[in-house]
């Protein structure tokens, strides 16, 4: 079991930018890369050497937000930041120059066919090539913070070393894992899971907590940003009186105005419930993050989580200077 810490929103955003190694992940669409890129921002800003990388994407979605298509070899954006993806090709041909001291070697195994279609298809080479090279930048940055694929698949990346231990008995392969798994479950290592006020969304975040601690691959809890979500600001009185007049004749204004009521209170009890089910099962609470303003341009979204967890660890919307 996850040993919880305990602590206010604060606390809690300033205990996560004190990590090593983030990992970040939730169900497609919650806002994973956002809360990646925010969280590197505000790290690069206190001052930290921060990499910023994605996993073997074939669309990056750092580049809507930076304005750089990022690569195999990290490229600087900002003061004390750079971004990265890790190309499977590319982060083969690292892996296998760690366990094999020739080069010529490494680029007769990469140039032979059967042995690409070997590595392509056998489970699990992808996860440990890929978590291999992920820990070998840990050391290379004062934090690195990993945006990996959607929960399951994150799972399976995490989850390659207990598999790999129970293949290899030893070997370099079995060291590799038992190295990584200790890298998993160091204090300096810490898991984001990005959800929504959404039922299926939590329903996913909860089961993706409950695996990562049943199969102890975290040895703390992780940190949930409940994103979109929509504070209280009706009161019973007022929640009442909009049931009321949802059932009176009202003018077209009027009804309008009703109506924008009522869904706004929908929202308001869609984020209380999901807040009271994660409340229910997790060790630490939720961190509530509001909505981005319209739009949707990922510059934007991103400048607006970040200016908000920027409060949380005292760095003001002018220190971020983002937008």
């Amino acid at each position: 079991m996850a040993e919880t810490d305990g602590g206010s929103p604060t606390k809690i955003a300033r205990g996560l930018l004190e990590a090593r190694l983030i990992l970040i992940t939730g169900k497609g669409g919650t806002g994973k890369t956002t809360f990646a890129s925010a969280l590197a921002l505000l790290a690069a800003l206190r001052g930290k050497r921060v990499l910023l990388l994605e996993i073997d994407s074939q669309r990056p979605a750092l580049t809507p937000v930076f304005g750089v298509a990022p690569t195999y070899e990290p490229q600087q954006i900002r003061d004390n930041l750079e971004i990265a993806n890790l190309t499977w090709q590319e982060a083969l041909q690292s892996f296998l120059a760690s366990l094999v001291p020739s080069r010529r070697i490494v680029r007769l195994i990469l140039s032979n066919r059967m042995v690409g279609r070997f590595l392509d298809f056998t489970p699990g080479s992808r996860e440990i090539v890929t978590l291999s090279v992920l820990g070998d930048r840990v050391g290379d940055y004062d934090l690195v913070i990993a945006d990996l694929p959607a929960s399951g698949h994150a799972f399976s990346l995490l989850d390659i070393t207990r598999s790999a231990m129970g293949l290899f008995r030893s070997g370099p392969v079995r060291h590799r894992a038992e190295e990584l798994r200790e890298l998993l479950t160091s204090p300096t290592t810490r898991m984001v899971l990005v959800s929504l006020p959404e039922e299926m969304v939590v329903n996913e975040t909860i089961e993706t907590y409950q695996k990562l601690d049943r199969y102890e691959l975290i040895s703390r809890p992780p940190v949930v940003f409940l994103n979109r979500a929509t504070l209280p600001t009706f009161t019973d009185e007022e929640r009442t009186l909009l049931g009321r007049l949802c059932n009176s004749e009202l003018s077209p204004l009027a009804d309008e105005f009703v109506r924008a009521g009522r869904w706004e209170d929908e929202l308001e009890q869609a984020t209380a419930a999901s807040q009271a089910r994660l409340l229910e099962t997790l060790p630490e609470p939720p961190l509530l993050v509001p909505p981005a303003p319209p739009g949707g341009i990922p510059r934007e979204v991103v400048g607006s989580v970040a200016t908000h967890l920027g409060r949380l660890v005292g760095i003001s919307r002018r220190e971020l200077r983002w937008e």
